[in-house]
């Protein structure tokens, strides 16, 4: 793994910092929650005890309901936000299957469901009756023989009288309620009520009755009665009270006081929902703003809803409530509950808002950081790059480059640098050493070799036996061997002051070959060699000695290696920008280990042993007089095997040098 992306890895764990910022939101939203709870609970224990004992604020009859659960006949009507349609359709009408009061069982049943808005009281009526009678068209409303189904409505009057009306079922829509008022001689008159509007509309299997009328009308009694002319037969309607034996529903009817939702408005807040309800659970009334967006609602930007999913908890309520009971004067029973209703984004928008900021702050600080650590990884990776360029071309022809990039930084790789650049200077002074050591040992060495060999030619002019004879010869040998030595050690050093003071001319490369080939017959009798010239010139830049010295180091390598008899080919070609000089060596293929060492200074791969000293510096002489030159060295086995080619490639006159050896470029022709 590079180090580039080991710092961006680095970089990007600060996101753990957002992550801890949701983490701390859910918490502050936890720690809100429960405040805004207590708090809530604070304010519904408040508004309860300022309602303790205050049944006049609670009902319209003062002293209703008793405690304890409402009766099989009261009635609790809803708290409706909107006035309904009189028009027989519950479309309309809150859909609360537990306000529902059912009576009557089989096919003769029916619903009750009441509801108050404003001053005005609402009943709607789901009646059971699989054959609805209507009046005879133009009848009388007292004819009972021309009479169809009836709904009678009593209630008791704010006076405590008992009052009873009746909407005569003529047919779907709009219902007439009409009184009876008995006149002079026990005469009976049916006048029609306009304070009560009421409408029809049938169904499969009964139908529906809608119906208002003012509160100020009732009391606190009210009930229905459904006279049905199936059940009746042919008996005649009696318009008493209701009657026990008819399908009907009696008793009170628990209202909230008028003056109760102005009271509650007062502590209403935008997101807050109050309500008051019977000890029965029936709701009185209630004051509503959830739906208006408080101070501290928040303000969804694109940014805030991406980060509400990763906060929001899956299955949290989006409102927190709160009851109190709310008691009678002396504390002894229940006569109504309140209860607080809050809408959660109150403190959503606290937690919004610092979430945002949080979550900004830290992905901003986040990207920075991401951002400048990789900037720091690439800036760190330019810099290694340099040192380790420097580091692979600090060994050059002309000995080690101790100047290092990076020196004058102050940081550790400064430290890294001027280190490299201090060993790369002992180095240097070494190599120096090392290199004229050959010059010095040959130089401290000849002056005793000398005597040892004239000590030897004296020896050998004395009359000793032929026993000791053979070992002034031995030691003759010896001497001879170890001169060759000294010549070898020093030839590496002559040839680089050489090719250092060579003088570089523009010449023909052909006819120099031509001539060293032609000589190495003579100096080498068991080989044949054979010469591949072009027909046109070769010209080239350089220095013709030390192409022919390059050409007879590449023979004598050829020669050791091939085997008696055998033909050295020499090739020269020319190519668009160089001129190519090879030597086809027939003998064994190269080594594996030995291709990319056979250039290298003080390297040999003789396995043999013969009176001659190798040092390995033949095939190395060969790669600085061409490097001096400005081309390259390269070697390959012949195709086929059975040999090696040993090739230089060398820049024509006037043509750009060729890439330095290091490099590795191969000859084309190899």
């Amino acid at each position: 793994m590079s180090l580039r992306l080991k710092l961006l890895l680095l970089g990007l764990a600060t996101l753990v910092l957002p992550w801890d910022g949701i983490r701390y939101a859910r918490e502050m939203e936890s720690a809100l929650r429960q405040s805004e709870q207590h708090a809530l609970q604070a304010v519904s224990e408040t508004i309860a005890a300022s309602l303790q004992g205050r049944t006049d604020l609670l009902y319209r009859n003062a002293g209703e309901p008793a405690p304890g659960k409402l009766g099989p006949y009261d009635l609790a009507p809803l708290a409706l936000t909107a006035a309904p349609y009189i028009d027989g359709y519950p479309d309309d009408w809150p859909h609360d299957p537990k306000a529902w009061r059912y009576y009557g069982t089989g096919a003769h049943r029916f619903g009750i469901l009441t509801g108050v808005h404003g001053r005005m009281l609402y009943v709607l009526l789901d009646v059971r009756d699989p054959h609805l009678v209507y009046d005879a068209p133009g009848a009388n409303p007292l004819d009972s023989a021309a009479l169809g189904d009836r709904v009678w409505v009593g209630y008791e009057d704010p006076q405590g009288a008992q009052r009873q009306e009746f909407l005569a079922l003529t047919g779907p829509g709009p219902l007439i309620a009409r009184r009876i008022e008995t006149g002079e001689y026990g005469k009976e008159t049916a006048l029609e009520d306009p304070r009560i509007v009421g409408a029809l509309q049938p169904r499969p299997g009964g139908y529906y009755i809608e119906l208002a009328m003012p509160l100020s009308m009732v009391g606190s009694g009210f009930g229905v009665l459904l006279d049905d002319r199936d059940r009746r037969g042919a008996t005649p309607l009696s318009y008493g009270m209701l009657r026990s034996t008819d399908l009907h529903t009696l008793g009170r009817l628990i209202v909230a006081s008028p003056s109760l939702t102005p009271y509650l408005a007062q502590f209403m807040q935008p997101g807050m929902r109050l309500s008051v309800t019977t000890p029965a659970g029936f709701v009185l009334a209630q004051s509503d703003e959830l739906a208006v967006p408080g101070v501290l609602a928040p303000e969804p930007s694109i940014l805030t809803q991406i980060y509400r999913r990763f906060v929001d908890r899956q299955g949290e309520p989006p409102f927190i409530t709160s009851a109190a009971p709310v008691y009678d004067a002396g504390h002894h029973a229940v006569i109504g509950e309140l209860e607080v209703t809050q809408a959660a984004n109150r403190w959503e928008g606290l937690r919004d808002r610092a979430l945002t900021r949080l979550l900004d702050l830290t992905l901003v600080t986040s990207v920075i950081a991401v951002i400048v650590t990789f900037a720091f990884a690439a800036h760190l990776a330019v810099r290694l790059s340099r040192l380790r360029r420097a580091s692979e071309s600090a060994l050059t022809r002309e000995g080690l480059v101790t100047q290092f990039p990076e020196t004058a930084a102050a940081d550790e790789l400064g430290d890294v640098a001027r280190s490299f650049s201090r060993l790369l200077g002992r180095l240097n002074e070494y190599t120096g050493y090392l290199r004229s050591l050959a010059g010095k040992l040959a130089h401290e060495i000849r002056t005793p070799l000398t005597i040892v060999r004239s000590s030897l030619e004296n020896l050998e002019s004395e009359e000793v036996s032929p026993a000791a004879r053979q070992y002034v010869e031995r030691a003759r040998q010896g001497s001879e061997r170890l001169n060759a030595i000294l010549v070898a050690m020093g030839a590496a050093t002559r040839v680089e002051e050489a090719i250092g003071n060579a003088e570089r001319s523009r010449f023909d490369l052909k006819p120099v070959v031509a001539s060293a080939v032609s000589a190495y017959g003579a100096a080498f009798p068991e080989r044949r060699f054979a010469a591949d010239l072009p027909p046109e010139a070769v010209e080239i830049d350089g220095a013709p000695d030390l192409i022919v010295q390059l050409l007879d180091k590449l023979i004598d390598n050829a020669v050791d290696f091939s085997p008696a008899g055998a033909t050295i080919t020499v090739r020269l070609r020319l190519e668009p920008e160089a001129a190519v000089l090879e030597v086809d060596n027939p003998g064994p293929p190269l080594a594996a280990e030995a291709r990319g060492r056979l250039f290298e200074s003080l390297w040999q791969s003789r396995s043999g042993s013969d009176s001659r000293p190798h040092f390995g510096l033949g095939l190395y002489i060969v790669r600085l007089i061409a490097e001096h030159h400005g081309g390259q060295v390269a070697a390959t086995d012949l195709p086929g095997g059975g040999g090696a080619r040993f090739g230089v490639r060398l820049p024509l006159a006037d043509a750009p040098l060729l890439p330095n050896y290091n490099e590795k470029v191969k000859l084309e022709s190899v």
